[in-house]
Formats: structure tokens, sequence, C-alpha cells
């Protein structure tokens, strides 16, 4: 008879982040008596994040305070918001700590688990048996949730659900969170109510509120998340849905007060401190906007969520109580914090600087920082999204730079030519700088262009040629990183050629990029559906070891 396996760690990646030595020996202490025999420990969340960058985890022990800089919170937001922890892994907060403010703060971004400090061994055990094991059973979901192919980790999802699984409530809350993020609102709601109809759990409630809000069924939505807040009053993620609802309906004094009433209940999350702040300058509340965004500021310091947008706003609002003095010293300060860093960071806080300085009538500075931002755009074209572009070109034109401006619509018409939207706006926009008479014909122009270009790479594919063809599409969708049509096309063009000549990495990393833009830009298509099961076969023909045959 053989004997029963014994639970290990063995072959776990595990990180274990903790300002204190002596703590972060005796976890590895722990941990090497289950037989783990690869652990990383660090100090500090940024070294923590670091580690995160270079190496997927499979267990991450952090503990939330953390001396200076980042806290355990602000790891694990990071984490989440940069797709440093896969589905499959699991993250426990450590603490000593167990006043509210902690535990709302950390709760907005949902560690697997919290352990009190001090904890035994076999506690220690216990909840990384069950947490294991509960992460095992969604194995296949969590790797294509992991390569963002929801539409596969939806099917796979389902087939579990058929089995009438132990852990089937589970599986409803991926089915309705991966529902939503595939906009099948119909099939989220059904998930979410199944739930309902057996047990009345928050977190139900909250997904059957959202389907509501994206069917547009706002005063359903807003009885669901009024109920939710009355049955659970810290449960504040409804307070956020109430107030998105409430701008729905035009009722900005109720979704400042439901912000209100939830910061103060949950006073660390960065983004409904922003979402204060912009609710009160709307609603010419200049105080409490000044007040709020200097919370989002101190909170963001050591935050992923840090932007120059809010140093922007604050200046903004100081400028409407006629305050220029504090403006434009909050203007030196986001100069300060972002004149290094990634170039779109700088890009962004530049053009916000330029739009503040023509309020205050300072051209020649907002001239200057003009020709600073075009040169940074020329560098890096990725990096302007359309709504900084749009307000870029609408300065340029302002200015009586009209060269610069054109340079800057053809970019926005480039990525855009088939979002009449936008292009409308660029429209109106040029008729508001007194140029209109020209828009049209530098929009058609532009977007002729596009077409061109698309039409002779699909022509390309079509008449087998395709290395010349994926060559197009790359340096197309290097200069259109928001075009969803060309965007789709480079992906297409890479699995026509796999397809015929077998699967190689580099190709499926690049495949895989242009796809997951794509799904940032637009609503699933049938077309963005083909290539994305399309995609899935040649991951799988590769692990298989299909060899790549000579084009």
């Amino acid at each position: 008879m053989n004997a029963p396996k014994l639970w290990s760690l063995q072959g776990k990646a595990i990180l274990v982040v903790d300002d204190f030595p002596g703590m972060r020996s005796m976890m590895r202490g722990m941990l090497s008596a289950y037989g783990a025999d690869d652990i990383t420990d660090t100090a500090n969340g940024e070294e923590a994040i670091k580690c995160m960058r270079d190496k997927s985890f499979d267990i991450v022990l952090c503990d939330y305070n953390l001396g200076e800089g980042q806290d355990g919170q602000q790891v694990l937001e990071e984490a989440k918001e940069d797709d440093l922890l896969p589905y499959s892994s699991i993250f426990i907060m450590t603490t000593a700590e167990n006043s509210m403010e902690m535990v709302m703060g950390a709760a907005e971004y949902q560690p697997d688990d919290y352990l009190s400090k001090p904890f035994t061994k076999q506690v220690l055990q216990t909840r990384l048996k069950r947490l294991l094991a509960r992460k095992s059973s969604l194995r296949k979901i969590a790797s294509a949730m992991q390569r963002k192919d929801y539409s596969h980790a939806l099917s796979l999802c389902e087939k579990q659900l058929a089995l009438q699984p132990g852990n089937r409530f589970e599986l409803l809350k991926l089915k309705g969170e991966l529902s939503i993020k595939a906009q099948r609102y119909d099939a989220a709601a059904a998930a979410f109510a199944e739930v309902m109809a057996e047990r009345e759990l928050p977190w139900a409630k909250l997904g059957y509120g959202e389907t509501l809000y994206h069917r547009e069924r706002y005063e359903e939505a807003k009885t669901t998340f009024k109920e939710l807040i009355r049955s659970h009053p810290n449960y504040v993620f409804a307070h956020d849905w109430l107030a998105r609802v409430y701008e729905k309906l035009d009722q900005l004094d109720m979704a400042q007060e439901v912000l209100t009433e939830a910061t103060e209940k949950s006073p660390k999350a960065v983004l409904r401190q922003r979402a204060l702040a912009e609710i009160s300058r709307q609603n010419e509340d200049l105080d409490t906007a000044e007040e709020a965004y200097r919370r989002v500021m101190r909170l963001g310091k050591n935050s992923c969520y840090k932007s120059p947008a809010d140093y922007a706003s604050l200046s903004r609002v100081y400028l409407q109580k006629g305050n220029n003095v504090e403006a434009v010293k909050t203007l030196a300060s986001m100069k300060k914090e972002f004149r290094r860093g990634k170039s779109a960071n700088r890009l962004h806080a530049l053009i916000l600087e330029i739009t503040l300085y023509r309020e205050m009538a300072r051209e020649d500075e907002a001239r200057k920082g003009i020709a600073e931002a075009m040169k940074l755009f020329r560098d890096n074209p990725a990096g302007l999204t359309t709504p900084l572009a749009m307000e870029l070109a609408n300065a340029c034109y302002g200015l009586g730079l009209k060269e610069e401006g054109d340079e800057i619509v053809r970019h926005i018409v480039r990525n855009n030519h088939e979002n009449q939207d936008i292009l409308d706006g660029v429209q109106a926009m040029m008729e508001g700088c007194g140029i209109g008479d020209a828009a049209a014909d530098l929009i058609a122009a532009t977007r002729d262009e596009v077409i061109a270009l698309n039409n002779r790479g699909v022509e390309l594919a079509t008449n087998g040629a395709l290395q010349d063809s994926i060559k197009l599409f790359a340096q197309a969708a290097e200069g259109m990183p928001e075009n969803l049509v060309i965007n789709l096309n480079a992906a297409q063009s890479l699995i026509m050629f796999m397809q015929r000549y077998g699967a190689v990495p580099e190709f499926l990393e690049q495949t895989q990029g242009y796809l997951l833009r794509a799904q940032a830009l637009g609503k699933p298509s049938q077309k963005q559906d083909k290539l994305q099961t399309a995609y899935r076969k040649l991951v799988t023909s590769l692990a298989k070891g299909a060899g790549r045959k000579q084009p």
C-alpha cells in the first residue's frame, strides 16, 4: 500500500516581503520546513515590485507596513495594475495592524488572505494548503486569463460549471466577471442572478448592479447599489458604482455625497479620492476639490496611480479660486516629479502644463512647452494618446502654430480613421480655433492615406507576400498604436504566416501584443474572436513541438 503523499512547497517560487530581518528569517524557516526550496526575500515595496517584474511567483507573503516608501497595499495594487501577479498566484497580506483604515484600504485590491502577526507554522500551512488547492482547481482558466484570452477562459469556466463542482459559486463569480470583460452583459447578469437566487452575497449583487449599469438601466442599478449599501455599509465598491450611476443621471451632488461617505470609510484609495476631487470640481465645490486632490497627490506619492493630471487639476482649481501663486507652485512640483521616467508621462505633464500656461496667458512659456512636447512626440509617437493629442493640437492652433497642429491632427486621424465621433471632435476643435475650412480636407486626406496603406497590407497578404505584409503592418502599428483595424490586420498577417510555416515564439509574442491592444481599443468582434482562436491553436502547436517550415 502506497504511503500518502506529504504536502510540500517544493518547486513553488515564493516571495517574502517584510522590513524586519528577523521576521524574514523566521518565515524562511517556516516555509523551508514544508520543503520550500525557491524563496526570495526583500525588505521594501520597491524591491518587491522589481522582484515580481523579474520573476513570476506562486506565493507572495507581504507585510502591510514596510517603513518608508510603498506599503503592502501599494505593492498589491501595482502588482495587479501591471499584471505582475497571475490569477494562479497567491498574495497573502501579513500584518500586526488591524485598524479599519488598513483593512478597508487593503481590501480594495483583494488579497487572497490576511495573516495576523504573530502566526504559527501550522496556521501558515493551513492557509497555504487551502489556497493552493483552490487555485489548482482553476489552473486552466487562470492560464487563459493570464494570456487575456477571456473568451477561452469563459468557455473553460462553463465546461467546469457543467460538471456541478464544489466550487460552483467561485466559478459563477468568474463567469460573471469574464462575461463583463467580454461585454456579454446578459450572460454576466444570469451568472450573478444564479448566485443571488441561493445566497445574498455582496459580490454577486454588486456584479448584477454592474450589468444593469452597462446595459444603461440606471434606475434599476441605483436601486440595486442602494440596497447593497444598506445591507453592507462598509462594502465601498457599491458606493463607487452608485456614484457612477448618479453621474449618468446628472445628479452630481448625490455622486459627491456618496463618494465623500466612501472616502471617509476607506481613505487610502487613490482612485476614489480622485473621483471625489473631479466630481467636486464639476460641482464648483473648490475647497473640497482642493483637499481631495491634495490627498490624491499625498497617497499617490508611492503609488502606481501617480499622475501628472492630478497636479494639473489642482493647479486648475487654484486658478478658479484666483490663487495663481499656488497654481504656479503646483505646476513646478509637477515638472519636478515627472521630468524623468517614462517619456509618455513627461509628455503628459508637458501638455497639461502648456494648457495651464495658456489659461494664465503666459504664451511664451506655452510655446516653449510645445517645442519640447513636439520633440518628445516625434521621438515616441506611441506615447501620445488621442485625448492628449487633442489638447496639444488645440494649443498649437491657439498659438498660431498651424504646421505643428496639423502634424498632431494627422496623428489623431491615423489612429482613429474609422471612429466618426473622434473625427467629428477634430472637426469641431479646428472650427473652434477658426480653421474649420481646412479641417475636412486634412481629415479626408489622412483617412485616405490610412485606408490605402491598410489595403496594400491586405493585398500583400492575400497574394502570399506575407513577410512584406508583416513588415508593413508592423511599421504602421508602431505609428498608429490606437488604430483597431491596423492592429487586427497586423495580428492576422502574423497568424497567416505561422499557419503556413509554423509557429515561432517571437511572432506569437508580437501577435499577442496586437491582440491585447485591439482588446483594449474596441468592442469584441467576430474577427477578433477568430484571430484569438487561431492564435491559441498556434500556441498549442508550438507547445507540442511542431517544427517551423522554411518560407
